[in-house]
């Protein structure tokens, strides 16, 4: 089985459904990029793991992505994933020291289709508790779902377990409790060593559940040279003119894969006067 990957499970003769997500690799070329420190380090690992396991809930070609924003020592954070498995994650701090890492904290969900329907944001108080805690009550309140998270992450790999309880009524009334119950008792280094036919035999062994075909997740950012001359076309021709004047170049790089864009004086001006010039939409992904 590939290292990065995706798994839904379904427990015949039950409302319930699960995930499970693996990312070594991928998790490796964020960090390599992101730079965290410990503390932002594991939260972003979450936050990136639980974006995964959200896609697999998704019924629409497009990206789900966790936000939190802070007042406390870390400002920015988002984990990001779509509908071909395809992540990236950024982390930002504040410069000054604060006492609280996550102070006046909110979680947004959001929900973005590629092509057709509206996107979508939940947001959801969070505090030092943690994401955890914080997406199982944005499922309780806003979704009506009963939801579980089990998530960690480590220096090389970050992984998680999601279960949901499926709206119907069940064959098994204690089915969903005895499920959760069974599903506490993963331990950090379970998440990290098994893969996930290990993990739900070890969990759930007395359980009948069915695994369906894993998909590939891998680190892969969505910027292309398209999306970045739409933007420079909101800034106006005349502040580009007045950035090659000062700089010679104008440059923009990604913070989330680190690739730069430059572009000179007759690309800015190709930007307003030849519409051939911009490339027509691609996924871009690279």
């Amino acid at each position: 089985m590939n290292s990065d990957y995706l798994q839904k499970f379904l427990f015949e003769n039950l409302q319930v459904k699960g995930s499970f997500v693996r990312l070594d690799r991928s998790w490796q070329e964020i960090l390599q990029r992101a730079h965290p420190d410990d503390t932002a380090q594991e939260l972003l690992g979450k936050a990136v793991s639980a974006a995964a396991l959200l896609t697999s809930n998704i019924k629409f070609q497009g990206s789900v992505s966790l936000q939190v924003q802070s007042a406390g020592a870390m400002r920015f954070l988002l984990g990001q994933c779509n509908h071909r498995g395809d992540v990236r994650g950024v982390v930002r701090m504040h410069e000054q020291s604060a006492e609280s890492f996550l102070e006046q904290a909110i979680l947004s969900i959001n929900l973005e289709p590629e092509i057709d329907g509206s996107p979508y944001q939940g947001i959801v108080e969070m505090s030092e508790e943690g994401l955890v805690p914080a997406l199982e009550r944005y499922f309780s309140q806003s979704e009506q779902l009963e939801t579980r998270f089990w998530l960690g992450a480590g220096l090389d790999w970050c992984s998680g377990l999601m279960l949901q309880k499926m709206p119907g009524k069940s064959f098994d009334a204690d089915g969903w409790n005895r499920i959760t119950i069974l599903a506490s008792s993963v331990m950090e280094n379970e998440l990290q060593s098994l893969d996930s036919g290990q993990l739900i035999k070890r969990l759930f062994h007395e359980e009948d559940v069915r695994l369906f075909p894993a998909s590939e997740v891998r680190f892969r950012c969505s910027c292309s040279t398209q999306k970045v001359l739409s933007m420079l076309q909101t800034l106006g021709e005349d502040d580009l003119n007045k950035l090659i004047q000062e700089r010679g170049l104008v440059e923009v790089s990604c913070e989330y894969c680190g690739h730069t864009y430059q572009f000179d004086q007759v690309d800015v001006a190709r930007i307003f006067t030849d519409i051939g010039f911009l490339p027509p939409p691609s996924t871009g992904l690279h």
